[in-house]
């Protein structure tokens, strides 16, 4: 029996990731708000001129994902039909999978981020800059100009604002294209020692706190 957990989350038009699945396997991520129509179909509205229709067919595989207090709550849909090249109307098609709930919560935020991938060569790999898209007391997911391998560590560092920089050492668990070049990454903490962790989690808890302030401020203009 197919369990449509995720439509208990949307009871209202709600904004959540959705990725394009390739004939490849790769996965193109987006954004899109869900509204449901009738169980088990969803309306998906994306941003004006972002839907890569191109990589659209009817019955095309997709996979949404939605962060929740109880941890993220992913699904497989098909593509039932192209309304026009922002709306899409999906159909509901396996069970949903609740990941493990995060150890620590993630905040989305842009910093500096330097990194440069271990080897066991005497010579170093060349330090690359880039951004982050968000972080965690567990992992974090940044953004990188070539395709880097799936189980390669590498040694990063955070530029914090008005703070010490934060290096520790990440696994790749996940890459993902993004829709006009470039890649993904989903790092987990591989090495971090406690006290970086720390200051890590208050610059996290500081991020939140300036958010939460900012959606008061929009919610009351």
């Amino acid at each position: 029996m197919v369990d449509f957990a995720l439509f208990r989350y949307l009871d209202k038009p709600t904004l959540l990731r959705v990725f394009i699945i390739k004939e490849d396997g790769a996965k193109v991520r987006l954004e899109a708000v869900a509204r449901i129509i009738a169980s088990p179909y969803l309306e998906l509205k994306f941003r004006p001129d972002e839907l890569p229709t191109e990589l659209i067919r009817n019955g095309g595989k997709l996979l949404l994902s939605l962060d929740t207090r109880a941890g993220t709550v992913s699904m497989y849909a098909h593509v039932d039909e192209i309304i026009n090249t922002r709306v899409l109307r999906v159909l509901g098609m396996e069970s949903f999978a609740y990941s493990q709930q995060r150890e620590y919560f993630r905040v989305n935020t842009a910093v500096k981020v330097m990194y440069s991938k271990e080897t066991m060569s005497a010579q170093e790999s060349p330090l690359v800059q880039t951004t982050s898209i968000n972080v965690s007391g567990s992992g974090m997911l940044m953004i990188a100009a070539e395709r880097i391998s799936l189980g390669d560590t590498y040694q990063l560092e955070l530029f914090i604002p008005d703070a010490e920089n934060i290096t520790f050492t990440g696994l790749v668990v996940r890459v993902d294209d993004k829709l006009r070049g470039g890649y993904e990454i989903a790092l987990r903490f591989f090495k971090i020692e406690p006290d970086v962790l720390d200051r890590l989690i208050s610059f996290c808890l500081a991020q939140q706190r300036l958010q939460l302030r900012t959606k008061v401020q929009i919610a009351g203009f």
